[in-house]
């Protein structure tokens, strides 16, 4: 059988068909100078594609065809898409591009080195019909002198550098102009091992977002932080310096097994630092919509899609 991931045979198409209708119901619609979509989601390993429609079980990875139309079809309800776990080889990447369209684009990191970067890129995906550049594109580092002051100070601090270095990108939409700073957190061997990592993080972006505002530039961070729950260790070093999550994005799971509750992924700012009125937010569950027809099972389901929901918030520009 041809395979040509721009025209799936009508059983995919069916089936994609559902995932939209699901789409038009639970995503907002995009309006041109009114509002910006922003999306975070680990899509887990993004990396090698096998190229067939519906990947055998002696073939790997299991992201096939099928697989990345579906996650192409939910990126596309978006304006801007922070992407975790993009790998050294990113041929699902670059199908997603081509699949999308000359209206989109991406911008990522290379890959992080040592064994607990994981070959992991972090990276954005946005929609030029909306969003421009707006001239910044960095990683954080921390200097080595601030690092020896921590240690020296405090033994909980964070003992080396960011595992996987946060990556910050500033975008205009309309006449607003504002920084996404997203990160994968070190999930390391259990939620303590976090903390420190978090901490660092939320002062680091205290201190860039007073500096930005000077700008009348707003600062969003959002990515996954491994979080355990509100309340949690890891969530407390979050909000320690005064990072709002907004209430419909509190109590909502973040991963696809059930019985699991999860609060690692976040989208989060400061309310004296945000030039966007933000509307709504939620995660899109695309379990039972991939589910339909093929006997996945969860596990099987998240290395073909992802093991994490994309999270996503909606701020008016007007």
């Amino acid at each position: 059988m041809s395979f040509n991931l721009q025209e799936p045979p009508k059983e995919i198409l069916d089936e994609l068909k559902l995932l939209q209708d699901a789409l038009d119901q639970e995503i907002p619609p995009k309006k041109l100078d009114r509002n910006v979509l922003i999306c975070t989601w680990n899509i887990r390993v993004f990396g090698n594609l096998t190229m067939d429609w519906e990947a055998a079980d002696n073939q790997s990875p299991k992201r096939d065809g099928h697989s990345l139309l579906c996650i192409v079809e939910i990126i596309r309800r978006f304006d801007i898409i922070a992407v975790q776990e993009i790998r050294g080889n990113f041929k699902a990447l670059r199908e997603t591009m081509r699949l999308l369209g000359p209206d989109w684009s991406f911008l990522m990191t290379d890959v992080t080195a040592g064994s607990q970067g994981n070959n992991e890129r972090l990276g954005f995906i946005f929609d030029n019909r909306k969003v421009k550049l707006s001239g910044l594109a960095c990683e954080i580092v921390i200097p080595d002198d601030v690092l020896e002051k921590n240690r020296a100070i405090n033994p909980d601090a964070l003992q080396r550098q960011f595992a996987r270095t946060p990556y910050g990108v500033s975008f205009q939409v309309s006449k607003n102009t504002f920084v996404l700073l997203t990160l994968h957190v070190l999930f390391g061997s259990k939620p303590a091992d976090r903390v420190a990592e978090i901490k660092e993080i939320a002062n680091w972006i205290k201190n860039w977002s007073t500096e930005l505002n000077s700008w009348n530039h707003s600062l969003i961070t959002l990515g996954d932080f491994n979080i355990v729950r509100k309340g949690d260790p890891t969530y407390d070093a979050f909000v320690s310096t005064g990072l709002h999550v907004p209430e419909d994005l509190q109590d909502i799971d973040r991963t696809v097994f059930k019985k699991t509750y999860s609060f690692y992924d976040q989208i989060a700012w400061f309310d004296d630092n945000i030039c966007l009125n933000y509307a709504q937010g939620g995660v899109f569950d695309f379990r039972n919509l991939v589910l339909v027809k093929r006997p996945y099972t969860l596990s099987q389901l998240s290395f073909r899609i992802s093991d994490h929901f994309p999270l996503w918030a909606e701020f008016l520009t007007v």
